[in-house]
């Protein structure tokens, strides 16, 4: 019996090899020769190599007691160091509260503004010290404005308002204060002088003392070059005044799309967009999506870990070892499961490829998917050539809000955040997206279009298709995880992957 170490094909970044050799492999798949279930388990993005092996010794057991041979695929994206270390000093910076407050005061009074008040043509805000109330229970662990239900239709932001939200923050004292403790804190060193640096960074901006912020390095550079100089020169908070406004725009916007997550959990998640998105996690989610493709390229000699594997593979299956093989994907091991898939495919393609033809894998199972409707959608439509069954296990909506990703600060889960920040449009733009692991797109009248509709339509076809946790309708359909990181070490989930296995 292989031990579990042996049992894993460990990569880094770009899909290359890293502690596991060719040969490693060899040895794996030529074990697998004449075995009668195969399960490829891929974990989920937010752990490190560490966590993977450890994934792996834990689970190896669970699947050889549901009479299969365990592959797991470890790599590591260093997502949830970043998530734990960046967030929770993102989210209590100074600069980061006050626009909180801005922000929040614009969107209420534009959001839920009475009927008639419109008419007034001014934005009516409540107060800044109404909102720092209802904002301070967050540290109660209670939901800002949780209460407040947005009226069927919400009309844009309009351009006279826009310009009365910007008169109002060119004229706020605190704002421009925070911009310059921001500016303080990158002062080039041919300002300062050398023997006075403090002193000489307080005159040549003015203000307080600095302040180190997360914001976007971009941003801040953009802030700096804007400082004025000379001794008793002011910040322009122009830039952070027209992207405060691009926020409130785009948190009205969402309401109006009905692609909100409720007020609060917005107004921080277009914050976070516009301002600091290259330390809240933006760039590593991505980097780690590419890794989850690439190491199915081709790439001249370079050995890219998912390619070799699947080559021995498909050399194994058309020698006529030909077992049940299941893949299981927990998180983003569901983006690293699509591109298996679009492997497959590709290779059914090609004539002098080994993969039989009529090879498909017996079952897809998703644990809290981490992958976007517009990824899954296309792999579902290939079910007739590529597996045979599907089963995703996710949270319900309810667990899903209660699942909290950075306690009293952001109240939504991962799949939330990853939906209302780090996802990326056409353009490499950030672009509230729907995941394919969240009922509340699930349930959305609203979320409709191609693959909306697709996928939606192919898991309602067959209720064995979606197991919402907690819940339990009979064996093999059983969950109770109640955290996103919970899945892929859930009594009843891995009870009910067994199951599936047995059948």
């Amino acid at each position: 019996m292989a031990s579990f170490r042996e049992r894993c094909i460990h990569s880094r970044q770009g899909g290359r090899l890293a502690s596991t050799t060719t040969a490693d492999i060899d040895e794996l798949v030529a074990g697998l020769k004449d075995r009668p279930r195969v399960v490829l388990h891929f974990h989920g993005g937010l752990i490190d190599d560490t966590l993977g092996f450890a994934t792996a010794e834990r689970l190896t057991p669970v699947y050889e007691a549901a009479g299969a041979d365990p592959v797991f695929f470890v790599w590591s994206s260093g997502l949830l160091e970043t998530l734990r270390g960046n967030l929770p000093q993102i989210l209590n910076e100074s600069v980061f509260r006050t626009l909180l407050n801005r922000v929040t005061r614009y969107a209420t009074g534009t959001v839920f503004r009475q009927p008639g008040q419109r008419a007034l043509g001014v934005v009516a805000t409540p107060s800044p010290r109404a909102v720092a109330a209802e904002l301070a229970q967050v540290r109660a662990g209670q939901e800002p404005y949780a209460r407040l239900t947005a009226p069927p239709d919400v009309p844009p932001l309009s351009e006279a308002e826009q310009k009365q939200i910007a008169a109002e923050l060119s004229a706020d004292t605190e704002l421009a204060e925070r911009t310059r403790e921001i500016v303080n804190s990158v002062v080039p060193p041919a300002q300062v002088h050398p023997t006075e640096p403090v002193a000489a960074a307080r005159e040549v901006i003015g203000g307080r003392a600095a302040a180190a912020t997360l914001m976007s390095p971009d941003v801040v550079a953009d802030l700096a070059a804007r400082a004025g100089t000379g001794e008793r020169a002011l910040v322009s908070t122009a830039l952070v005044v027209r992207k405060t406004v691009r926020v409130v725009a785009a948190v009205v916007g969402r309401f109006r799309q009905r692609n909100d997550h409720g007020l609060y959990p917005t107004v921080v998640e277009e914050i976070l967009r516009e301002f600091y998105l290259a330390n809240a996690g933006a760039a590593i989610w991505g980097a780690m999506k590419r890794q989850t493709a690439d190491t199915f390229t081709a790439a001249g000699d370079e050995v890219r870990a998912g390619r070799y594997f699947l080559d021995r593979f498909a050399e194994l299956l058309a020698s006529g070892t030909r077992p049940q093989v299941t893949v299981v994907g927990h998180s983003a091991g569901a983006v690293f499961i699509s591109n298996l898939l679009d492997d497959l495919a590709r290779r059914r393609a090609e004539d002098d490829d080994p993969l039989p033809a009529d090879f498909r894998l017996r079952d897809v199972v998703l644990l809290a998917p981490a992958c976007t409707v517009a990824q899954l959608a296309p792999v579902v439509r290939r079910q007739a050539e590529l597996f045979d069954r599907f089963r995703m296990f996710t949270m319900t909506d309810a667990a899903e809000q209660a699942d909290h990703l950075v306690p009293f600060l952001y109240p939504r889960s991962l799949l939330y955040f990853i939906s209302g920040v780090l996802e990326r449009g056409p353009a490499q733009r950030s672009v509230v997206t729907p995941i394919a692991g969240m009922q509340h797109w699930y349930l959305d009248p609203a979320a409709t279009g191609p693959e909306s509709d697709d996928l939606r339509g192919f898991l309602r076809a067959d209720p064995a298709r979606t197991v919402w946790s907690p819940g339990d309708v009979g064996p093999g359909l059983r969950a109770g995880a109640r955290s996103h990181v919970a899945f892929d070490d859930d009594p009843q989930v891995l009870a009910s992957v067994a199951a599936m296995l047995a059948d």
